[in-house]
């Protein structure tokens, strides 16, 4: 049985609720409907819309949360695996919110945690966070207005999504070990400078300390963040920069260390995927170079007669800045803005395995061309072959695989040769 209890609320329409169940499959499968925000076939009898649906349902049918998660698990998504009786449901908060929470739980040596967010490749545009703010409204109302127009055009919606900014509304559901873990991921998000972020990191820190009796000073929280201005920027972007201005596609392999270096420039919503990789180290941009930044994201199936809207993209953020509501810059900026990263991997196993899973059909286009780009450009000096699981060992465990030009080419066509 699935207990909800709510644990407070944000500024902009958001809720936190603590899950708690007396069956380790339970929690796990909430995780998985989130996701894709569809009942899988077979398993479950009657369509579903919501959490709070699926909730209910998994209540009323409890043998169904076992054969849910094993039907995952058997496509080796292992995360999934994790068996906690409980975790935390982040309803109605933005994509900002959702991706700062996402950055320390990424992090290496960060919070220990694994989670899942409704995914807008699968799961059409629900609208924005509730608030008041005339000039924000206006810039979702005309990027709602281009969505439409796009997904008429039969645009996918994982290219459709570009378009949409910060303030879109979605949910999550995480684990994060209680006690210490918790209290990290708290104090974290209190120290954030958005007001959503900080209201969540308050409910959880108090929480914790009620329940748990857990307390401990705000200082002990992951280093790893998006600071607001460019002045607090890492310095070690800078070296990063120069000693990867000459290098070849801005990649770099080191053999006797086993490091690889590179520089990134992908959309927000590619990077919003890429932060859970605990196996990458991230030298974040500011936000405030994120809105200053030009470029833009354009999917290479946008519609010719449609891509004048991506180029310029809509403005908002870029006019704010200036003005000091450095929230409502941030809040307004879209999902396909191009940020500008450094990011490290060290280790051949890491490497071997990072690849392994971004250079699959199934990765987003930008995060997958990303490291196709990595493994043809090492290949020469890396110990072994680099990319997806089907051109390296031959198997594939995906559902669907056998419609993947990989998995013909690799799989299938081997066992016809």
């Amino acid at each position: 049985m699935i207990e909800e209890v709510l644990l407070g609320k944000t500024p902009f329409g958001g809720e936190i609720y603590y899950l708690q169940s007396d069956r380790p499959y339970d929690i796990p499968a909430v995780r998985i409907f989130v996701s894709v925000q569809k009942a899988m076939k077979g398993v479950v009898s009657e369509p579903i819309r919501t959490i709070e649906e699926f909730i209910a349902y998994v209540n009323r049918h409890p043998e169904v949360s076992k054969p849910y998660v094993r039907k995952v698990l058997q496509y080796h998504h292992g995360d999934v695996g994790e068996m906690e009786r409980y975790g935390f449901y982040i309803k109605s908060v933005s994509r900002l919110f959702t991706f700062l929470s996402w950055i320390p739980i990424g992090a290496n040596r960060g919070i220990k945690g694994v989670g899942t967010e409704l995914s807008l490749r699968y799961v059409e545009h629900r609208g924005f966070i509730t608030h008041q703010d005339r000039i924000l409204k206006k810039v979702e109302e005309d990027s709602m207005n281009l969505y439409r127009m796009l997904r008429d055009a039969k645009t996918a919606k994982e290219d459709a999504r570009c378009i949409l900014p910060l303030s879109t509304v979605t949910e999550e559901i995480v684990h994060i070990q209680l006690g210490r873990d918790l209290a990290k991921w708290a104090n974290y998000l209190r120290n954030e400078p958005f007001e959503e972020a900080r209201a969540v990191g308050e409910a959880l820190s108090k929480w914790n300390e009620e329940e748990n009796g857990f307390s401990m000073p705000s200082t002990e929280m992951p280093a790893s963040r998006m600071p607001l201005l460019s002045e607090d920027e890492d310095p070690q972007r800078g070296l990063l920069k120069e000693f990867l201005a000459e290098k070849p596609r801005g990649i770099y392999y080191n053999p006797y260390t086993q490091a690889l270096v590179w520089n990134s420039r992908r959309s927000i919503a590619s990077f919003h995927q890429d932060v859970r990789n605990r196996q990458v180290y991230f030298w974040w941009p500011s936000w405030e170079s994120v809105i200053r930044e030009k470029d833009f994201y354009t999917p290479p199936h946008i519609p010719t007669s449609l891509r004048k809207h991506f180029n310029p993209p809509p403005k908002g953020s870029h006019n704010l800045l200036p003005q000091g509501n450095h929230q409502l810059a941030v809040y307004s900026t879209p999902l396909g803005k191009i940020m500008d990263l450094y990011c490290a991997i060290y280790g051949n196993r890491n490497i071997y395995e990072t690849v392994r899973l971004r250079a699959c059909m199934r990765a987003q286009l930008e995060i997958r061309n990303q490291y196709r780009l990595i493994a043809e450009s090492i290949k020469g000096d890396f110990p072994g072959k680099l990319g997806a699981r089907c051109e390296t060992e031959g198997e594939c465990f995906e559902p669907q695989k056998e419609q993947c030009p990989l998995y013909s080419r690799y799989v299938i066509g081997k066992i016809k040769a």
